[in-house]
């Protein structure tokens, strides 16, 4: 074994192959994360943004987190959902990837776009 703690492969490089992580990003994959990123930003501003007008937060799991931990709780959230997008992303085929970033898109953008109507009316 050499000294890194890898395991030499068949051709004698010492890797035995890609990681489960290693992943190269598809053109659809690279649109998708953009529309992702995009619309958590907007969500995150959103949600800053009525909160700081008095309004409620409607995801309980986000709600209960700002409630006991203020910002930072939204901020966990947050990070957490774009870990376990990551994971996913990495560990799936790519037709699967892309399926599961195009829901995470779109619900993500119906939820701004239901942040927007919202701030709007009040």
């Amino acid at each position: 074994m050499p000294a890194d703690g890898s395991v030499a492969g068949e051709d004698g490089t010492g890797t035995t192959g890609e990681s489960p992580f290693s992943r190269n990003m598809t053109e659809t994959h690279a649109v998708l994360w953009t529309v992702v990123v995009v619309a958590t930003v907007a969500d995150v501003v959103m949600t800053l943004t009525g909160l700081s007008n008095g309004l409620q937060e409607g995801n309980p799991v986000v709600r209960t987190m700002v409630e006991t931990f203020g910002v930072a709780g939204l901020w966990v959230v947050k990070f957490l959902a774009m870990c376990w997008l990551v994971a996913g992303w990495a560990l799936l085929s790519d037709w699967k990837a892309t399926v599961f970033l195009g829901i995470f898109a779109v619900v993500t953008l119906a939820v701004v776009l239901n942040n927007a109507i919202v701030i709007l009316w009040v």
